[in-house]
């Protein structure tokens, strides 16, 4: 046998599967242990923003335009099983300055390690001719299935990082972005801050935008902009958090990952828009329309858990006298909502998880 056949081999017969199951055992302690997961994260930020605070104060650190959580594939192998956080100023990697700390990722990276040692006994059994490196670059390769999952704790984590007191005192430049990704390689933005707050004039420009325009990772939040007419863009993991869209229409929409916390969304329509993990918790959603929304998640494979390992969340919400028939938001997590008079049919009281209290509220329809 040929090592290329060796390695397919291994691949075919025993890495899938193994790499399937890894996944699939993170998913599930994620979803079991998320608040505990936050509350690390949160602080592993808020020790950064110390760091980000002593270095400004002494003179050492500009303000800072890029927060970046970065995956380090060394850090598997030497078993460390840590991510690497940096603070930048606006020029990115082109101004470095030394300011860095680390966040214990070993809940992931642990998983990663297992593999390969996995891999690693199996490999044996090619009498020689798979080494110890093979099997690190074959699941190496596969990172970004195991990054997702801090990506997505990043989005959860990011509201309360924001509120800390370490965050609001830090210097930062006009926009500042916080990202997760490889080490200085392919990353994702999470969360961008607009030091300079865009004109409504110029947020109703962005939101009239004809038909499938692209207008993603976009900042609206704590704007007064009712009324707004926005017809099937892609809108994913743009903020709304604060604002007022009263009124508003959001038909046909993509609006994976946006965040809509406290806003005002009297009345609006969402139907027939994709929802996938967007976060509507304390929005005040009364007469919100639903109608057709999707909630599911929608990934390319069964490995790909993102976008839809976060669900929406509806936690605190007002969602009085809003229509839920024909939706599939079916996940969602409705914890603490008030539901008065809310819409759904009764042929979904079953799939949704909703408390006593709420299903005596909800109003049931036959169709």
């Amino acid at each position: 046998m040929k090592k290329e056949e060796a390695l397919q081999h291994l691949h075919d017969n025993t890495f899938r599967s193994a790499l399937a199951e890894s996944v699939a055992a993170l998913e599930r302690y994620f979803q079991q242990n998320k608040d505990q997961l936050v509350l690390e994260f949160v602080e592993s930020f808020r020790q950064m923003l110390q760091h980000i605070d002593f270095m400004q104060n002494n003179q050492e650190l500009p303000p800072v335009g890029f927060i970046h959580y970065s995956m380090l594939r060394t850090s598997v192998l030497d078993g460390t099983h840590t991510f690497l956080m940096e603070a930048y100023t606006e020029q990115w990697y082109w101004e470095p300055v030394e300011c860095y700390a680390r966040y214990d990722a070993a809940w992931v990276l642990q998983e990663v390690s297992t593999l390969i040692q996995l891999l690693d006994e199996r490999r044996k059994m090619y009498m020689g001719i798979i080494h110890a490196a093979d099997v690190e670059h074959m699941v190496l390769k596969e990172m970004e299935l195991f990054c997702q999952f801090v990506t997505a704790l990043a989005r959860v984590a990011i509201p309360e990082v924001i509120q800390l007191p370490e965050y609001q005192q830090i210097r930062k430049a006009d926009r500042l972005y916080i990202r997760v990704g490889e080490f200085k390689d392919i990353s994702e933005v999470v969360y961008v801050e607009e030091r300079i707050k865009r004109e409504e004039k110029e947020s109703k420009s962005l939101l009239g935008q004809s038909k499938g325009t692209f207008c993603t990772h976009e900042t609206f939040a704590h704007m007064d902009l009712p009324r707004s007419n926005v017809d099937a863009m892609d809108l994913r993991y743009c903020d709304f958090s604060g604002s007022d869209f009263t009124d508003s229409q959001f038909r046909e929409c993509i609006l994976f990952g946006t965040r809509w916390v406290r806003s005002k969304l009297q009345r609006a329509d969402f139907s027939h828009s994709l929802l996938c993990d967007a976060d509507f918790r304390h929005a005040d959603l009364s007469g919100a329309i639903f109608s057709y929304a999707e909630g599911q998640g929608v990934s390319a494979d069964e490995l790909h858990r993102v976008p839809g390992l976060l669900g929406v969340q509806f936690a605190y919400a007002d969602l009085e006298g809003a229509d839920f028939r024909h939706s599939r938001l079916y996940h969602a997590n409705f914890q603490g909502a008030n539901m008065q008079n809310a819409v759904f049919f009764e042929k979904d009281r079953e799939r949704f998880s909703l408390s006593e209290t709420q299903i005596q509220q909800i109003e049931w329809k036959t169709e």
